[in-house]
C-alpha cells in the first residue's frame, strides 16, 4: 500500500511538472520574456528525465522470474 502511494504521489508531480512547463511556455511567448520559456524548457526536461525513470523501472520480482 505504501509503495502505491509513493507511485501515485510521483506521477502527480510529473503531471505537475508538465503543468507548470506548459504554463511558463505560455506566459513566456505571450509576455515575450524569454526566461519564462527557459523555465520551461527546463521543466519539461525534469519531467522527460523523471518520467522515463518511473515508467522504464522493473520490479526485482519481474526480472528473476523472466530468466527462470
Amino acid at each position: 500500500m505504501q509503495q502505491l502511494t509513493l507511485r501515485v504521489i510521483k506521477w502527480i508531480a510529473l503531471f505537475i511538472l508538465l503543468a507548470l512547463a506548459l504554463l511558463c511556455y505560455s506566459m513566456g511567448t505571450m509576455s515575450g520574456f524569454i526566461a519564462l520559456i527557459v523555465v520551461g524548457l527546463l521543466l519539461e526536461a525534469a519531467f522527460w528525465l523523471f518520467g522515463s525513470r518511473l515508467i522504464s523501472r522493473k520490479k526485482p520480482n519481474q526480472q528473476t522470474s523472466q530468466t527462470s
